[in-house]
C-alpha cells in the first residue's frame, strides 16, 4: 500500500498485538495498515477514559512545554488554536487565564466547524498527529488555517529505533495510527514550504 502521508509506496515493516504496520519507503513512517484504523465509535470510547483536568499536577507538567513556548514566542493579541483538545480542553484553558486569546476543537468534543475557517497565528496539537488517519489532508488543513509567519506546535512520541518498534509502549495505544521519524517531519516541511522546522526536547514548530 501507499504512504497515507507522502503516497510513496510502504513495505510490510510488522505485526503486532494483530495490527498490521507498514513503513514508507519515502518519508521513513510507519503506520497501520487501514484494516485495522480504529472506527470512530472506539476511538472516542479510548478518549472517554482520559482523565486529564487542571487538578492533575503531572499533566500540567506534561503540558508546560507548550504552555512556557506560547509564553515565549507570542502575545496575548494574538490568536491561537488548541486543535484536537480532548473532552477537556486544560491547554486552552490555562492560557486563557493567562489573557491569552485560544480557540479550542476537537471533532468528538467540541466540534465547531466555524473555528476551522478562520487564520491563526499559532496553533497547538498536543498529543494528536499521531490519531490522524489521513495525514496529508490534516496538515493541509493545518497548514491552511495558520496566517503567515504563524506557528504550529506539535507534541508527540517520534519513533524509536526500528529495532526497539516491538517493544515501544506508545504504539500500544490502538488509536495511534501514525508514527513520525525525523525524516517524515523534514518531509513535512518541505512539501508544505514551512520556513523553519525547531526542535525542541518536548516539542517540536514548524514555522509558515
Amino acid at each position: 500500500m501507499n504512504c497515507s502521508l507522502c503516497k510513496h509506496p510502504a513495505t510490510f515493516f510488522g505485526n503486532f498485538q494483530n495490527r498490521t504496520y507498514n513503513r514508507c519507503t519515502h518519508c521513513a513512517s510507519v503506520f497501520l495498515d487501514t484494516i485495522d484504523l480504529p472506527s470512530a465509535p472506539s476511538e472516542k470510547q479510548r478518549y472517554d477514559k482520559h482523565k486529564n483536568s487542571e487538578d492533575n499536577q503531572g499533566y500540567i507538567q506534561f503540558l508546560n512545554p507548550l504552555i512556557e513556548a506560547i509564553r515565549k514566542n507570542h502575545s496575548t493579541t494574538e490568536v491561537g488554536l488548541d486543535f484536537g483538545s480532548g473532552p477537556n480542553p486544560v491547554l486552552s484553558q490555562l492560557l486563557q487565564t493567562e489573557n491569552f486569546s485560544v480557540e479550542s476543537f476537537d471533532p468528538f468534543f467540541d466540534n465547531r466547524p466555524e473555528v476551522l475557517s478562520r487564520k491563526y497565528d499559532y496553533i497547538i496539537c498536543c498529543e494528536v498527529i499521531e490519531h490522524f488517519h489521513n495525514p496529508s489532508s490534516s496538515f493541509q488543513k493545518l497548514y491552511n488555517m495558520l496566517k503567515n509567519g504563524g506557528s504550529l506546535y506539535c507534541k508527540t512520541q517520534l519513533l524509536p529505533d526500528v529495532v526497539h518498534f516491538k517493544d515501544w509502549w506508545y504504539k500500544n495505544d490502538y488509536t495511534h495510527s501514525f508514527f513520525y521519524s525525523i525524516e517524515t517531519l523534514r518531509y513535512l516541511k518541505d512539501q508544505f514550504n514551512f520556513s523553519l522546522l525547531e526542535f525542541q526536547p518536548d516539542y517540536f514548530r514548524f514555522i509558515k
